[in-house]
């Protein structure tokens, strides 16, 4: 046993002195071979630009840690780019640039090969800038950089290929011509056939800062607090089915302070997302481009002088037959809860899979699976329930009473004197207001099911339920039962009045007969008195 414990001894000392050697070993083979100048060299032979770095830290356990650069900047390729780096003036207006950034290379690889190959395994930069212009042509200034520059030899080489080339255009052509006729399509790229695995740890940036400058719109985003990491990449070519495998984590500010364009005017959206990528389709090996996100837009993202939102306020087609303005909603509408949604990439389409609830002070917005916004076109489909807040139900029924009052009066005008109080009565603004609203009242919330699609700058925003009547016909179907109730009514008093009048007119000829008859009597007697002889003596 104690013998056996020596060896053991013997072994983990061993051990020790050969990490101590590997460790030193690896130090001292790094530290030679790894200078700002080795690896700006490395960089500037790939891009058609000029690095500039303020120090390169190489601890002693670089092999296992990593090496860290510190103060590192890609700019446009100039004259300095000949010279040691100590020799360069400093470099003004970068392109790309960050404070920081560690790596880990494959360190057997580096050292056998004497710097000659170098194997990247992972890397994580840190507060990375970039400004960015997209051109009205389509271009951008990151073009320039990624163009690979040409060596002496490459230049030697395309002059005398120019040069040749002119005698062999007429060959080529007619050559072309007839393999245009038999050409089979060029072999799309296919990652099984690759035979190397992929795996890689934490790939990503921190606390990044970009901005890019949309020079045919006029407007500039800002995009903060980046923080991208790519995590437990795993590609197997010859297993995609299960191997197939891209961890994404990211959280960034967007901001856009004041747009010159159509669509919004202004925004800040706090972005949170997670998710995984499957870069490769299992059956044909080609590209998948399909991501599948966990999305978060956070509380306090804001957006003023949205389209959508302002085609809304301005009434739509069916808020107009009612009367309803929403005119009294902010401008500028901010989240006061988080709201996440699961949403899927591919071709250029954003397609929501598990709709999100956007909440404000002023209202909710809860949208419908498979809506859709297309990012290279701008063309979209968002539906949704629209809840106006509770505070600005009073607004809505005080707007209502308004325009049923503006209403009721002329068309109360033209009912008949007898049936106008009975009809009016019906027409009472708190009565026609409850049925109006009745159907769009959804968990104690006026509800508007909303509609949106064209081009989010000029959108085509509907109010697609409930389907709300126009209050000139809801008002005319109340005067009519109103009147067809007391038609009834209405016969019975004309002919109890026309009885009465009847009877009132035979009373007054009757007793007008009587009268004439009394008169006629009256006469009679004193006729008769008049012409009767005297007799004596009375």
């Amino acid at each position: 046993m104690k013998k056996a414990l020596k060896i053991l001894k013997k072994c983990l000392i061993g051990l020790g002195i050969l990490i101590v050697v590997v460790m030193v070993g690896g130090f001292i083979a790094i530290k030679a071979v790894v200078t700002k100048d080795f690896v700006a060299t490395k960089i500037e032979e790939n891009i058609n630009g000029r690095v500039e770095i303020q120090d390169i830290s190489v601890p002693i356990w670089a092999a296992f840690s990593g090496i860290t650069i510190d103060g590192f900047k890609i700019g446009y390729r100039d004259a300095e780019v000949a010279k040691p780096m100590a020799e360069r003036t400093p470099m003004k207006g970068e392109v790309i640039g960050f404070k920081k950034f560690n790596f880990q290379v494959a360190i057997g690889a580096l050292i056998t090969s004497f710097g000659k190959k170098f194997e990247l395994k992972s890397l994580l930069f840190t507060e990375p800038v970039a400004h960015i212009v997209l051109g009205k042509n389509g271009g951008n200034n990151l073009q320039p950089l990624l163009l690979k520059p040409k060596t002496k030899e490459e230049l030697a080489k395309e002059a005398e290929e120019a040069a040749a080339k002119k005698e062999e255009d007429k060959k080529a052509a007619a050559k072309k011509a007839a393999e245009k006729k038999n050409k089979e399509p060029a072999k799309p790229f296919d990652i099984r056939e690759i035979p190397t695995e992929i795996k890689m740890g934490k790939i990503g940036i921190e606390k990044g800062f970009f901005t890019v400058n949309v020079e045919s719109l006029g407007q500039t985003l800002k995009v903060s607090g980046v923080n991208v990491y790519l995590r437990d990449t795993h590609i197997d070519p010859k297993n995609l089915e299960k191997h197939n495998h891209i961890g994404l984590t990211t959280q960034f500010v967007l901001e856009l302070q004041e747009s010159k364009g159509g669509g919004v005017k202004s925004f800040k959206i706090a972005f949170d997302l997670a998710g995984a990528i499957n870069p490769f389709n299992p059956k044909t090996g080609g590209p998948a481009e399909s991501v599948m996100l966990k999305m978060g837009l956070l509380e306090g993202s804001f957006v003023t002088g949205l389209s959508i939102f302002e085609k809304l306020k301005g009434q739509t087609e069916m808020l107009n037959k009612i009367g309803i303005k929403l005119g009294f909603l902010g401008e500028t509408q901010t989240l006061s809860r988080d709201a996440y949604a699961t949403i899927t990439y591919g071709g250029g389409v954003v397609r929501i899979k598990e709709p999100p609830a956007l909440i404000t002070k002023d209202f909710e917005f809860r949208l419908t699976a498979e809506d859709y916004v297309n990012v290279k076109s701008l063309d979209h489909k968002m539906r949704g329930d629209f809840s106006l807040a509770a505070q600005h139900t009073k607004t809505v029924e005080s707007d209502l009473d308004k325009s049923i009052g503006a209403a009721v009066t002329p068309a109360l005008a033209q009912v008949p004197e007898p049936a106008r109080k009975a009809v009016a009565d019906g027409l009472a603004p708190e009565k026609i207001r409850a049925q109006v609203l009745a159907p769009a009242m959804k968990n104690g919330l006026i509800t508007f099911g909303i509609d949106s699609s064209g081009t989010i700058s000029s959108p085509n925003v509907k109010v697609v339920r409930p389907e709300f009547p126009s209050l000139k016909d809801l008002i005319s179907n109340e005067i009519k039962k109103g009147t067809g109730n007391l038609t009834g009514a209405i016969t019975g008093q004309l002919n109890a009045a026309k009885d009465k009048a009847v009877g009132e007119a035979k009373a007054k000829a009757d007793a007008a007969k009587k009268a004439a008859e009394e008169e006629a009597k009256r006469k009679a007697q004193e006729e008769l008195k008049k012409n009767m002889p005297k007799i004596p003596g009375f």
